[in-house]
């Protein structure tokens, strides 16, 4: 009865009771998204771009050494000081490259250095350095071609030679009265003995002046002399009769 009393009121009324006669609706229910799958993210390409900047900076680094080592050894810098030696610096390369041709290169360069220097001075009549010389090319390389030959020319010049004056460089700068005698006294030396003279100077000119102070002593006698570049001022006296074989 009260259901039929509400839909006649509804249409005798319509304005008053138009709210309540409305059917009630309800708001929808909330939508749930359905669930995405996780992005692929490919490490691939990553991964290989640090491996390849890795690997330039370790080649970038090896030829940083390389070089520093090469011009130690330029330098003369064979095996001193300790850390920044050509021969510090190759062993360095070494012990993580034992195949690097540069580094092994370096290492027989150091000492065919060695070599070359116990030979100037040999002939210089140093023969203290240059058998410290010799036994630093043979530490340094044992199996160097050139050992067992510089060490039998050090052992010739020992032989032939007759006696070493060396010279005061302060005396040879201002070209003392004094060492102009002792240089006279010497040639008339080599004269009287017909020996062979080996001048060592810093520089030509010096050098040939030690040979004319020393030919000025000795008037119709012709002096057989060579002269070489050398720190240490000195005069070596050689017997001419010992050929090198």
């Amino acid at each position: 009865m009260i259901k039929w009393s509400q839909q006649i009121l509804c249409i005798l009324l319509p304005g008053a009771v138009l709210f309540s006669c409305q059917p009630t609706q309800q708001p929808p229910p909330p939508v749930t998204p359905a669930p995405q799958p996780a992005p692929v993210i490919d490490t691939s390409e990553q991964d290989a771009a640090a491996a390849f900047r890795e690997e330039l900076r370790q080649q970038l680094a090896l030829a940083d050494l390389l070089y520093e080592g090469l011009r130690a050894l330029a330098a003369d810098r064979l095996m001193t000081p300790a850390e920044g030696s050509a021969l510090s610096i190759f062993n360095r390369v070494l012990n993580n490259h034992p195949d690097n041709q540069v580094a092994l290169d370096g290492i027989r360069a150091i000492a065919g250095r060695y070599l070359e220097l116990a030979d100037t001075a040999a002939r210089q009549g140093n023969f203290d350095n240059a058998q410290l010389y010799l036994r630093r090319a043979e530490t340094v390389y044992p199996e160097h071609q050139g050992l067992a030959a510089t060490a039998r020319m050090l052992e010739f010049e020992r032989r032939r030679t007759h006696s070493v004056h060396t010279i005061n460089a302060r005396e040879l700068s201002s070209r003392s009265e004094t060492l102009i005698e002792q240089l006279q006294e010497i040639a008339v030396q080599i004269r009287d003995l017909d020996l062979f003279l080996m001048i060592t100077a810093p520089n030509d000119t010096l050098g040939r002046w030690i040979y004319a102070q020393m030919q000025s002593a000795v008037e119709g006698y012709r002096l057989r002399a060579d002269i070489e570049i050398g720190e240490q001022p000195a005069v070596r006296l050689v017997k001419p009769q010992a050929a090198r074989s």
